[in-house]
């Protein structure tokens, strides 16, 4: 489960939150997002896993490893994925088609 805190830190650092900014949006104490993103924490209950998700403005689905087999991406793919997901959060909806719109001209070149 030490993947799962190092996506837990990768998606808190994305979003420019401080452990404690984190751990207040979630609604749980800063010491057990410290404990978890340094495998201190190994076995997060499921409501627990919904906060955390929650207060980063993620999904449990993307902090979990994905346990399907396929290769995985590095983690600066990762990093970059999750900064690109950020900014479109943080996207006036005017501009997320603009986003969308440059993202398919790339993909599809």
């Amino acid at each position: 489960m030490a993947e799962l805190g190092k996506r837990v830190r990768l998606a808190r650092e994305h979003r420019g939150m401080t452990q404690k900014e984190a751990a207040k949006a979630a609604g749980i104490a800063t010491d057990m997002i410290s404990r978890l993103e340094n495998g201190r924490y190994q076995s997060p209950g499921l409501r627990t896993l919904v906060r955390i998700a929650d207060g980063l403005g993620s999904t449990v689905s993307e902090l979990l490893p994905d346990i399907s087999g396929e290769p995985q991406a590095s983690t600066a793919e990762q990093s970059q994925r999750a900064r690109l997901i950020a900014l479109a959060h943080r996207a006036e909806p005017v501009d997320l088609e603009l986003i969308v719109e440059i993202a398919s001209v790339i993909v599809n070149r």
